[in-house]
C-alpha cells in the first residue's frame, strides 16, 4: 500500500512560457511576481513574464530580492508587499530559492504577520495533511528556470533563520500550475547547471532508497537517476542544447515528484547543516557528503545501491550485488569529478569554527537517518 499526490498541473516543454497568459488570467488581475535581482542576464526573462501578463491586462508588482538560501527577513518582506498590494496570485520565475520564497508569501497571505516560531515547529512532516494555515492563501505559479530543485512540484519550502535551514512542509506550498520550459534553461553557466543536475539526482537517488519509496516513485526517480547520469555530462559540454536541457528537465520533475511522496535521506538534512553554516550553494554541499553517504551507508541499502552502481556502469550487471552495491562509491565520485563537483568542504576555505558548528549541530542528535556519531563521520570524511 502506498499513498501518492501530485497536485500540481504541469506545462511540460520547448515553448511552453507563451501560455502563462492564458494560465494566470484564470487567477486574477494583479500577481506579486518572486525573482532574484532584475539584473542582467535574467532582466530579460522577467521583462518577457511582464509583457506576457500585460497583453491580458495583468497588473505586476515585482519583488525582486529574491537571494539564495532565503532569510525569514526577506520571506517577511515579500509578505509584507503581498498583503499592502492586496494581490490575486504568486508568481515565481526562477529556481529553488524563488519559488520557496513565494511558497510561504502564497502560504500565509491573509495572516497579520509570520509566526516563524509556529511554522518552524508544526509544519515538519512532508506526509501530514495539515489543515489550511488561512482560508486567505493565495494561489501560486511556479516557473522553473533550472533543472535540479523539483520546488515546483513538491510540498517543500526550505527557509533560513540565522545559521538554520529549515524546512516548511503543507500540501498548500504546492503550485497551482508551473511551467517547465526548457528553453529557459539554455542560458544556465555550467556550474549551476552541474549543482543543480545533480540536486536533481539526489532527490532521485534519496526518495528511491527511502522506506517510503513504492512502485510509482521509484519508476520515477530510477528514470531520474538515467537520464542525469547520461545527459549532465553532456549539458556542462553543450548548454545550448534543447534536447539536453530537455532531459534534465525531465529528470528535475520526476525527481521533485518522486521526493514529495516518498522522502529524503541524510544527504539533504546534512547538506542543509552545510548551508546553513556556510552557505555553500545546495547542490555543492550535496555533492560534498554523498561519497562519505555512500561509503558509510553501503551495508544498509546493498540491492538498492546496486541497481543505482549498474545505472552508472552496464559493466557492473555481471558481478554480485554486494560488489556493485560497493562499486556506487566509486561510480559517484568519478561521476562528481566529470561534472566538477568532487570537492571538500576545506576547499570552500570554512574556517575551524564552521566546521565546529557543523560537527556538533544539535539536529544531528535527532535526525531519523542512523546515530548521531554514523552521521558526525560523514561530516568528517566530507572536510
Amino acid at each position: 500500500m502506498f499513498n501518492y499526490y501530485q497536485p500540481s498541473k504541469i506545462h511540460f516543454g520547448k515553448g511552453r512560457l507563451k501560455e502563462l497568459s492564458n494560465i494566470a488570467s484564470k487567477y486574477g488581475k494583479k500577481c506579486l511576481l518572486v525573482t532574484t535581482e532584475n539584473v542582467a542576464p535574467l532582466d530579460k526573462l522577467y521583462d518577457r513574464v511582464k509583457e506576457i501578463l500585460g497583453n491580458v491586462a495583468i497588473e505586476v508588482i515585482h519583488f525582486d530580492k529574491v537571494l539564495p538560501n532565503p532569510t525569514i527577513e526577506m520571506v517577511t518582506e515579500g509578505f509584507e508587499l503581498a498583503k499592502s498590494e492586496k494581490v490575486d496570485f504568486v508568481l515565481s520565475v526562477g529556481g529553488g530559492s524563488s519559488i520557496d520564497t513565494a511558497k510561504i508569501i502564497a502560504l500565509t497571505n491573509g495572516l497579520d504577520k509570520i509566526d516563524w516560531d509556529y511554522l518552524f515547529s508544526t509544519y515538519t512532516n512532508p506526509f501530514e495533511d495539515y489543515d489550511k494555515l488561512t482560508d486567505k492563501n493565495l494561489p501560486l505559479i511556479a516557473v522553473s528556470t533550472t533543472s535540479g530543485t523539483g520546488s515546483q512540484v513538491t510540498q517543500a519550502a526550505v527557509i533560513t533563520r540565522g545559521t538554520e535551514k529549515n524546512t516548511i512542509f503543507h500540501n498548500d506550498n504546492f503550485s497551482n500550475e508551473c511551467i517547465v520550459d526548457p528553453e529557459l534553461m539554455i542560458t544556465l553557466p555550467p556550474r549551476i547547471t552541474a549543482s543543480t543536475g545533480f540536486d536533481a539526482f539526489t532527490h532521485a537517488f534519496e526518495s528511491f532508497i527511502n522506506p517510503k519509496a513504492s512502485i510509482m516513485t521509484e519508476i520515477q526517480a530510477l528514470k531520474a537517476i538515467e537520464l542525469v547520469v547520461k545527459y549532465l555530462p553532456k549539458a556542462m559540454e553543450d548548454g545550448a542544447n534543447i534536447n539536453y536541457r530537455e532531459q534534465l528537465a525531465v529528470a528535475d520533475t520526476f525527481g521533485g515528484i518522486s521526493l514529495a511522496n516518498a522522502g529524503a535521506a541524510a544527504p539533504h538534512p546534512l547538506s542543509e547543516i552545510i548551508g546553513g553554516v556556510t552557505h555553500i550553494p545546495h547542490g555543492e554541499a550535496l555533492a560534498v557528503v554523498y561519497p562519505g553517504f555512500i561509503k558509510f551507508f553501503n551495508d544498509d541499502y546493498i540491492e538498492k545501491f546496486a541497481i543505482v552502481a549498474r545505472t552508472f556502469n552496464v559493466e557492473l550487471e555481471s558481478v554480485s550485488e554486494k560488489e556493485a552495491a560497493t562499486a556506487l562509491y566509486d561510480e559517484i565520485t568519478k561521476f562528481l569529478s566529470m561534472v566538477g563537483l568532487s570537492k571538500k568542504l576545506k576547499d570552500f576555505n570554512i574556517s575551524d569554527d564552521q566546521f565546529e558548528q557543523i560537527i556538533n549541530n544539535p539536529i544531528l542528535g535527532v535526525l531519523p537517518f542512523g546515530s548521531k556519531e554514523k552521521l558526525q563521520e560523514i561530516m568528517r570524511a566530507s572536510y
